[in-house]
């Protein structure tokens, strides 16, 4: 039910291009917004399934859907952080890698610990206790006192990774985005060494955004160039999807699975445009759901208590992940003006704050 409601939710609004034509803003800041907002509640959907289970039927579907999906439902945001990046560099060039550590690393780990600070605090009155190694490890991901943490500490290393890639090439854009690419298959072995393949196995998600962000002219021409070209590489890349996912037992194989489901979301969007206000809030939303879903979840299960049937457990604890992103985002967004807004934009401000 929970899934089907959320099905009629994306459709919502959904306009699909004519057929002779695509969809030109397919990687817009709008679209790909509302592409994250659907798999951001897909996220939500795994982690609560983590503390409750779900009836018999509706949990047929769900289970299928999850041992079906993997680590699917993480690789768009990756994909889209990497070409976004890349876009970045290609429009702000060298001023924009040197600003990299402050603006992406420091307010990512920032926002982070903001979140830590609020599971310590929780974990404090419910009487939850963790080692002070993992609390003090779950301030960069590695460890976790109740918070999701993989995927941070997953990015923070790919965000080092790009940072040191381009700031070594600078202006060579070719030898830096292989310099990504070999650096995050060696964060992959030796996070192998250390993590389970969850930790790992979407990493190079982040690298295929900025290779598709490079290529972006030439793959444009060949895959728009008409329906036919268009059928062709969905067709491929479809196959590609199937094969590998039959054989995703391999890691190889799981590669090729994550990396040509980016390609065919991708491909999709050339011609369905999803995007709506629930979407968009969900999508403009996405680190704060993320990172403070569980709250809702621990206090509930800690404290035994069930609100009617699984569904609407799951409504009211969506409910109040929604009311805590809304709340974080604002403190927070409050907090990034002051401390990362450009120089130029602050002093705008002081100006117009003296002359009103």
């Amino acid at each position: 039910m929970i899934l089907t409601a959320f099905l009629l939710v994306c459709v919502y609004g959904m306009k699909l291009m004519p057929i002779r034509k695509f969809n030109n803003d397919y990687l817009s800041r709008d679209t790909t917004t509302a592409i994250k907002g659907i798999f951001v509640f897909l996220v939500f959907v795994c982690h609560f399934s983590q503390y409750y289970t779900f009836g018999a039927e509706p949990g047929q579907q769900f289970y299928w859907f999850r041992h079906n999906s993997g680590q699917l439902v993480v690789t768009m945001f990756l994909f889209y952080s990497g070409y976004g990046i890349f876009e970045s560099i290609k429009k702000k060039g060298s001023d924009y890698v040197k600003q990299f550590p402050k603006n992406r690393i420091l307010k990512t780990l920032i926002h982070l610990d903001v979140a830590v600070l609020i599971y310590l605090a929780l974990n404090m009155i419910l009487g939850i206790s963790f080692k002070k190694s993992d609390i003090l490890l779950s301030f960069i991901g590695w460890s976790s006192i109740g918070n999701s943490n993989w995927f941070m500490f997953a990015i923070l290393a790919q965000y080092i990774i790009v940072f040191i890639a381009f700031m070594i090439f600078r202006k060579h854009k070719l030898p830096a985005l292989i310099t990504v690419t070999v650096l995050s298959v060696a964060y992959m072995f030796v996070m192998m060494k250390y993590k389970q393949s969850y930790w790992y196995n979407t990493a190079l998600c982040l690298p295929l955004g900025m290779w598709y962000s490079y290529f972006k002219s030439g793959l444009e021409k060949a895959i728009m160039k008409n329906n036919f070209t268009y059928i062709v590489f969905f067709v491929i890349f479809a196959s590609m999807y199937a094969y590998s996912h039959k054989h995703s037992d391999d890691l190889i194989y799981y590669e090729i699975w994550m990396l040509s489901f980016c390609v065919l979301v991708v491909m999709l969007s050339m011609k369905v445009n999803v995007c709506n206000k629930v979407l968009m809030w969900l999508g403009n939303h996405v680190f704060s759901i993320y990172i403070l879903q569980r709250i809702p979840m621990i206090i509930l299960t800690k404290n035994h208590i069930h609100i009617g049937s699984v569904s609407f457990t799951f409504v009211a604890c969506f409910a109040a992940t929604a009311v805590l992103a809304e709340v974080f985002d604002l403190i927070t967004g409050a907090a990034d003006k002051k401390l990362f807004a450009p120089k130029n934009e602050k002093k705008k401000e002081e100006k117009e704050a003296v002359t009103a």
